[in-house]
């Protein structure tokens, strides 16, 4: 497997981390523990020289040491599992010339090239994908762009909902969800969060409430607003602890055509918190209106001015949907089901 991040290689789980981000010695990697079969996979990340992956990840834009490392050990594989198009894109293009026995598979969280119409990275990339075998992909309006710009992908493609980690991010119904309520809001996110609208959201309606807009993620965000509080990036541990504390939590994204904010999402969801999310494709079909969640249009302030005040003034409503929205997470969007799902998918190609 081909990750587009670094993994910590250990002999046990670290504190303050989360599958995803480690691997430890002869335990199964991420959602492969749920698999039925006897599968063994090797974990390739993106670690190199630090100018060197500052390289691939800001100017490229996409990982070609990762791929060029697995090169000569590519016939001791049956497939080869690349987690964004980052990590898949140099391999694709070696396959179309030189065949492998492995086979490949890309979970597409970009839509390619996010899901743009034109251009060049669209030709290179609908060229690359030809030899691909197979593709995941966690949103579902994504079918559409592959009818129109990969048709040949389509045949080969399956919708497999991301699912998060319930044992990580545990609901404990016997603190319920007020009993560990704060005075703020949480917004957690590092990286394509419509902060400017969430704010001018804020700012309409905390003069009549006590309470406070808290940015995880975001430390360099300036507000002039006394009552907005930013914070950095921090450990996966002290990140729940700050859920468990929030009143509710927004996800507040722009509108684009690929997978995005379903993990912060999810992992919200799965504390038993109520969210206020952006009506847009990554979150369509990861909630249902007024039940697990209440969504407005992206980029309208005064919607979402509308759903703050509703959740802020009802708190019965709050503690019904973030309940539901657990419920929902357990039920069906873990990473038990992504992992039966996508086992299926790989067992078939391979």
């Amino acid at each position: 497997m081909l990750v587009n991040w670094k993994v910590e290689y250990c002999n046990k789980a670290p504190k303050g981390k989360q599958p995803p981000d480690y691997c430890v010695q002869g335990k199964p990697y991420w959602f492969y523990r749920y698999f039925e079969g006897d599968t063994e996979v090797d974990v390739a990340d993106v670690h190199t020289f630090p100018w060197l992956e500052h390289f691939e990840k800001e100017i490229l834009r996409f990982y070609v040491i990762q791929t060029l490392r697995i090169l000569l050990r590519l016939n001791r594989y049956d497939l080869i599992v690349s987690h964004g198009m980052q990590s898949g894109v140099v391999l694709s293009f070696i396959r179309r010339f030189w065949k492998t026995r492995a086979k490949h598979v890309v979970f597409d969280i970009g839509a390619f090239n996010s899901a743009a119409e034109d251009g060049a990275a669209l030709k290179l990339m609908q060229f690359a994908s030809k030899s691909l075998d197979g593709v995941i992909y966690h949103t579902e309006s994504q079918a559409e762009y592959y009818r129109k710009c990969f048709p040949w992908i389509v045949g080969k493609s399956r919708y497999i909902p991301f699912g998060t980690d319930t044992d990580f991010f545990a609901w404990m119904p016997e603190r319920g969800t007020g009993e560990t309520e704060g005075t703020y809001i949480l917004c957690v996110g590092y990286a394509k969060r419509d902060w400017d609208t969430l704010t001018e959201a804020f700012e309409r309606i905390c003069a009549d409430h006590d309470v406070t807009l808290r940015f995880v993620g975001k430390p360099d965000y300036v507000s002039g607003n006394p009552k907005v509080e930013c914070l950095g990036f921090m450990p996966v541990d002290e990140l729940i602890e700050q859920i468990r504390g929030a009143l509710f939590g927004v996800v507040p994204l722009e509108d684009f055509n690929y997978s995005f904010g379903q993990m912060t999402l999810l992992q919200q969801m799965a504390l038993g918190k109520a969210v206020i999310a952006a009506d847009v494709p990554s979150m369509r079909g990861y909630v249902r209106d007024g039940e697990t969640a209440l969504l407005y249009p992206p980029k309208d302030s005064s919607k979402l001015a509308a759903q703050l005040e509703r959740l802020l003034d009802d708190k019965a409503l709050r503690d019904r949907m973030g309940k539901q929205a657990a419920e929902s997470v357990r039920e069906t969007y873990n990473e038990r089901n992504m992992a039966a799902q996508a086992e299926d998918f790989f067992r078939r190609i391979v």
